[in-house]
């Protein structure tokens, strides 16, 4: 943050009496230009694509780590970072390749939340690669992969970056090597969290293990608070969030946001130790980050907004909690069951019994309860 920043932020505070000046400074889901406190990270990444800067294809890359270890931050700053300097008037020169008719390296990063199959990950690069607009329905797969073909074979080197495999919904590190075989002068850098040793199947030759944050969460805290907070954040705050959260950078940053949103609530003008507790208490410690919940369908949001209007959040048997959904959507009672099984299985709900009575013989029937802080949803929906 440059001191005119600083300076405006304290003027917002001033006018409009706030103490989030910048949500999205806060909000999990959303990264840094320049993440905090993984520099050796970063030159780990730049070593695994070097041949990039000579316009040759580099190696295929898997980055691996636990849930909150700042995988996401470094990737997309990086591939950030690589797209400008892509689209730079002279971009990566080298007199090796000067004489080349091709285009010049394409970097494209990708989620795999928003592209869970291979014609919606084939269509997410293409529509990335050109400057028309792809079309959604009436194309095939195969017509898709033969257009990236044709792309890829006319640029020197394409650069993807699939983030967030492995996941329940997503396609993994095994499909990435089926789907991407076809193209020469593409090579891709995987994101999960899964260790190699427990893939079975052949490794990409570079390999980047991103380990959980230990003092760095601290850093991180301090500086997205000053940037989406008009008050300071005090470390004291910063250093309980961080020991609670135990490296995970996401959790720790939906404690944040739920803790201010709690004290703005209140109307205070700081943090309190009391808004740091109730910020704690309202984010699972093993629940699914909130970006997952904010990639899911239309349809599967829709019935999590019902879930949490009808308060029926591991209260109500699935039966009953579908049956009133359903008086209130447009959706079937049969979807709506399918739909919060399946968000079951994904972990963004969590199966529990429910109680139906004294001495009910049989196994006991079972609710849904939210595995994600959905105070954070609301918030981040403007609600």
């Amino acid at each position: 943050m440059d001191l005119t920043e600083r300076i405006e932020r304290r003027r917002n505070r001033s006018s409009n009496n706030e103490l989030i000046v910048d949500r999205d400074s806060l909000n999990p889901a959303m990264h840094l230009s320049e993440p905090v406190g993984r520099e050796t990270l970063f030159e780990a990444l730049l070593d695994a694509i070097d041949p990039l800067f000579d316009h040759a294809v580099p190696p295929n890359t898997y980055v691996w780590g636990p849930q909150g270890s700042g995988k996401s931050a470094i990737v997309t700053a990086l591939v950030s970072v690589l797209d400008a300097e892509m689209s730079a008037r002279d971009p990566f020169y080298t007199a090796t390749r000067s004489g080349s008719d091709r285009d010049d390296v394409r970097v494209v990063y990708l989620d795999a939340r928003r592209a869970a199959s291979r014609f919606r990950l084939y269509r997410e690069l293409l529509d990335s690669l050109l400057v028309e607009s792809v079309p959604r329905r009436g194309v095939s797969t195969d017509a898709l992969r033969e257009r990236i073909e044709t792309v890829t074979a006319a640029s020197e080197t394409v650069l993807v970056a699939v983030d967030h495999l492995g996941e329940q919904t997503t396609v993994d590190l095994a499909d990435l090597y089926t789907f991407f075989e076809p193209f020469e002068d593409l090579a891709w850098i995987g994101v999960g969290r899964t260790s190699p040793e427990k893939l079975s199947l052949p490794m990409p030759e570079q390999q980047v293990h991103v380990p959980a944050y230990t003092y760095e969460l601290v850093d991180i805290l301090t500086v997205r608070g000053s940037r989406g907070l008009s008050q300071t954040l005090d470390h004291v705050h910063a250093q309980r969030l961080a020991d609670w959260a135990d490296g995970d950078a996401h959790n720790a940053l939906a404690a944040l946001f739920l803790a201010a949103s709690n004290a703005e609530t209140d109307g205070a003008t700081r943090l309190r130790d009391e808004d740091i507790d109730a910020g704690r208490a309202a984010v699972p410690r093993d629940g699914v980050p909130i970006g997952q919940v904010l990639a899911l369908s239309d349809n599967e949001r829709l019935v999590l907004d019902q879930l949490l209007e009808l308060s029926l959040d591991g209260e109500a048997r699935i039966e009953t909690a579908a049956e009133q959904i359903a008086e209130r959507t447009d959706l079937t009672h049969g979807t709506v069951k399918r739909l919060l099984y399946e968000l079951a299985q994904f972990g963004v709900l969590e199966r529990r019994e429910v109680s139906v009575g004294a001495r009910v013989a049989g196994r006991r029937p079972s609710g849904v309860a939210l595995n994600f802080a959905p105070r954070l949803l609301t918030a981040l929906q403007g609600g």
